[in-house]
């Protein structure tokens, strides 16, 4: 039977691909592509009010040297470091503190006079003209979850990632607009509903066919769906007619989208790990987070706007990313052998590289986990949570190379000059994407007292 017209759909999950594939079906492949812009609208509720928010008359930018600021980046990729990295091993090193305090690691000279990282990041020791530090970011939440550093607060759970996808959700992209690389966190696009979800790639290192959102049903070829696709443009007038001008628009800008992300050859490029030279994946680190960082790159360069990359897992299968405790082995020796290495490398890497295709300016690159580690090492040879004191890293998209905002103790405890919470940080990263924190009132409930870290800007340009 011939269908015409678009399905019910009472909320935001969105349609399958073989309700697009189907001939007459009005619909978009939903795991894949944002559902019609109208649906959360229709649905009323929390999504509606935000989708609806007007922006304010007055679009000045918020507090902060309005004639000094960069311009805004046009994508960001955010890394999250899950876990907790440690501060003391990594950006925030204190050489001269205690044994028990400082680790059996010392620090090492960077390309910045005064700034000193642990000795077991060498490489990206070399690029610190490439990237900022923020060693004061603190908060009181002192178990694992995202929501203090990827919300700006606890009570959503509304990640910072979805915010800017729902800003951006206009733009019209043959790719993706949000790529999540490694596993889906405890967050997302909350009452923004599934067009701010991200297409989730759980595994980098598997081949391009292990991903369905890229396959044709089966026995469906090329030439079929070039096929149903012109017949669903013929019955464009009538399915305008029982929609309205204003949704049909939304819902011909969605569905474009869905048919290129099934038949574009550059969609299957950009994903595609094997087009890369055996030399450019080695440069990266052959491990889950180096190949997180290449594909992140090819994301970038083909257009996708926004990329995630979740460090959650340790690859051998046991503990959480960054939980350097020591109840599985001696912690600090697992810093040395596999994240602080594969880390070093991979970011290392993936700084230059946007830098050689001049990708960088123009890309906020954002690095962080959810909290810190404890000033001093356990009786079992690591280190415990601590969210009253931690580092984070940010480059590109008009971030001050060489930069360090903020300070921690003698200790590495508490911070002694300059704090930022994590209100604060949302505040910046929305800052570098253009939207200003107070003035724009799409953000609302996301963003709220916040001011971003303006000491971090690289001057006009």
């Amino acid at each position: 039977m011939l269908s015409v017209g678009l399905p019910r759909v009472g909320n935001c999950e969105g349609i399958t691909r073989r309700a697009l594939l189907q001939v007459g079906a009005a619909s978009l492949p939903g795991a894949l592509c944002p559902p019609l812009a109208w649906s959360a609208e229709q649905a009323g509720g929390t999504a509606s009010r935000i989708q609806a928010a007007p922006r304010n008359v007055d679009e000045s930018p918020g507090p902060g040297p309005v004639d000094t600021a960069p311009r805004p980046a046009e994508a960001c990729l955010l890394i999250y470091l899950a876990g907790g990295p440690s501060q003391f091993e990594t950006f925030d090193p204190k050489p001269l503190a205690p044994r028990r305090i400082r680790g059996p690691w010392g620090a090492i000279a960077t390309g910045t006079p005064g700034v000193l990282l642990g000795e077991m990041l060498p490489q990206l020791a070399r690029l610190t003209d490439r990237f900022a530090l923020l060693r004061a970011l603190n908060h009181t939440h002192a178990l694992h979850n995202p929501w203090p550093m990827l919300t700006g607060q606890l009570s959503t759970r509304i990640s910072l990632t979805a915010a800017a996808c729902h800003l951006g959700r206009d733009r019209d992209r043959d790719l993706p607009g949000f790529v999540n690389l490694g596993p889906r966190l405890s967050l997302g696009a909350g009452a923004l509903g599934a067009a701010c979800e991200p297409l989730e790639i759980p595994d980098p290192t598997r081949p391009l066919p292990a991903l369905p959102e890229f396959v044709l049903a089966p026995g469906l070829t090329p030439e079929r769906l070039a096929g149903r696709t012109g017949l669903l443009r013929e019955l464009d007038p009538l399915r305008r007619a029982l929609a309205g001008e204003g949704r049909d628009a939304a819902y011909n800008r969605e569905r474009e989208r869905a048919l290129s992300l099934l038949s574009a050859a550059s969609v299957r490029r950009a994903f595609d790990l094997d087009a890369e030279p055996e030399g450019a994946r080695d440069r990266y680190g052959a491990n889950n987070f180096g190949q997180s960082c290449l594909l992140a790159r090819r994301l970038l360069e083909a257009g996708v706007r926004l990329v995630q990359i979740n460090w959650a897992n340790r690859e051998d299968g046991f503990a959480v990313g960054w939980d350097v405790h020591g109840d599985d082995q001696a912690a600090l020796v697992r810093m040395e052998q596999q994240l602080c290495p594969r880390f070093d490398l991979g970011l290392a890497a993936l700084l230059e590289d946007l830098e050689e295709r001049g990708l960088l300016d123009r890309t906020l690159v954002v690095v962080t986990g959810e909290f810190g580690r404890t000033p001093h090492i356990s009786r079992l040879g690591g280190r415990d949570h601590w969210p009253w004191c931690f580092s984070a890293l940010l480059a590109g998209g008009g971030i001050r190379g060489g930069a360090v905002v903020g300070a921690s103790d003698q200790h590495g405890g508490q911070p002694s000059d300059r704090p930022v919470s994590p209100a604060d940080f949302a505040a910046t990263l929305f800052d570098r994407l253009g939207v200003s924190p107070h003035r724009d009132d799409r953000l609302r409930p996301m963003v709220f007292e916040g001011s971003p870290v303006t000491e971090l800007w690289g001057g006009t340009s």
